[in-house]
């Protein structure tokens, strides 16, 4: 069974395509045709899929089976949680989020995101795309992984790892550090990033169960969609990757 490499995130039932490459590879060689099943593997599991269409530059695929874990897990450098907001300052968070080299991000509805969940889903293969474009563009060696969209109290149930450095930037009444309070090492980083009215009281107490903790910036007032492009920069800069 032939395999090939996805570099997003998938789920059963999900269409997508295969890289430019391996499409090349294929409409050259003719090495697969429509209805043949192939192994597709993702940074974290492997899947079967089945081949349902070939056109002059790609070859589009159905994702039938989950097939289990990977034997080696990629875990992301950095991952943004990033409030739902309007179509155009969300797909340029995502745009820019590629190009410095942010890993992962998980978009979230808040009570005060100014998109829900419901509607953003209809924007994730939007959203695929807007990654794949700026891969390309940047010629970056790990894509950003998108996550779909999640509701707040789903949140709560996600799997984060177990030796990650967890923070939320809030302006609301909490306790609150600086980003220069923490040590920065190579664990993994979860940055949370609220919309403009910020986060409700349930916002933040999920935040709490989950042991983020909460920073504040010094200086200017950021808008949403830059905030976690900045402090991504600055944690990827003190961790050298940048």
């Amino acid at each position: 069974m032939k395999k090939y490499f996805i570099k997003h995130k998938l789920t059963v039932g999900d269409i997508t395509h295969l890289s430019d490459s391996d499409s090349e590879l294929i409409l050259s060689s003719k090495e697969v045709n429509v209805e043949d099943i192939i192994q597709i593997e993702t940074y974290e599991k492997i899947f079967l899929g089945q081949i349902t269409d070939i056109s002059k530059s790609s070859v589009e695929v159905e994702i039938i089976e989950e097939k289990g874990l990977r034997d080696i897990k990629y875990v992301p450098s950095i991952t943004i949680i990033q409030s739902l907001s309007n179509d155009s300052k969300f797909n340029y968070f995502i745009e820019k989020s590629v190009e410095i080299g942010i890993e992962k991000i998980i978009p979230v509805e808040t009570k005060y995101s100014l998109k829900n969940k419901k509607s953003a889903l209809k924007d994730y293969p939007l959203w695929n795309k807007i990654v794949k474009e700026a891969t390309e563009q940047s010629r970056n060696i790990f894509p950003t992984i998108i996550e779909k969209p999640l509701k707040m109290e789903e949140l709560s149930r996600y799997q984060f790892e177990n030796n990650s450095l967890k923070i939320c930037l809030a302006t609301e009444n909490v306790e609150t550090k600086h980003l220069s309070d923490f040590t920065i090492d190579r664990r993994p980083v979860y940055i949370a990033i609220g919309p403009e009215k910020g986060w409700s009281s349930l916002d933040l107490a999920i935040f709490e169960n989950l042991n983020f903790q909460f920073i504040q910036l010094k200086g200017n007032i950021l808008r949403t969609e830059t905030t976690g492009l900045v402090i991504g920069s600055i944690i990827k800069y003190i961790k050298g990757e940048i």
